[in-house]
């Protein structure tokens, strides 16, 4: 079942919700720059209208929106804030890319997705909250066969 954006994660320490607060005003989240997360995308062959991308840790889409804006797959945006779902899904919007981007709720280590459904996973900078090896041996079984998975590491 999805989660709406007017949950809020429960199983976090004191300072979640102040934490997020302060991050979600930021364009971006974590390391990074436009032209890097280009480049990291020019490593991936054939990604296409078919290609389905999951942005985990997305926070409030820096990095999706140019994803988004460079490809024309079809990309699902996780992360565990609420106000960083809707800062992203309302930038879909504002750029008309909700016919292909969507933000839901939720945490990269309990994935609400199918075995084998993405051909991409992508993740800048957050799959250090999970650790590195437990991230890569859980997000492998959400790949399907020959795809990648693109992350930097904190």
């Amino acid at each position: 079942m999805e989660k709406t954006t007017t949950e809020k994660p429960t199983n976090h320490p004191f300072g979640f919700d102040l934490i997020n607060e302060y991050f979600v005003g930021l364009d971006r989240q974590g390391p990074g720059s436009t032209e890097e997360t280009i480049r990291a995308l020019s490593f991936i062959d054939d990604v296409s209208r078919k290609t389905k991308i999951a942005d985990l840790g997305c926070g409030t889409g820096f990095q999706t929106m140019v994803l988004a804006q460079n490809t024309d797959a079809t990309i699902t945006a996780l992360d565990l804030y609420a106000g960083s779902i809707d800062k992203l899904n309302a930038a879909a919007e504002r750029l008309n890319l909700q016919n292909r981007v969507k933000g839901i709720m939720g945490s990269m280590d309990d994935l609400p997705f199918q075995e084998g459904e993405f051909d991409l996973i992508w993740s800048e900078g957050a799959i250090s909250n999970i650790g590195f090896e437990k991230g890569l041996s859980y997000w492998k079984r959400f790949l399907k066969q020959n795809g990648y998975i693109a992350l930097t590491y904190e």
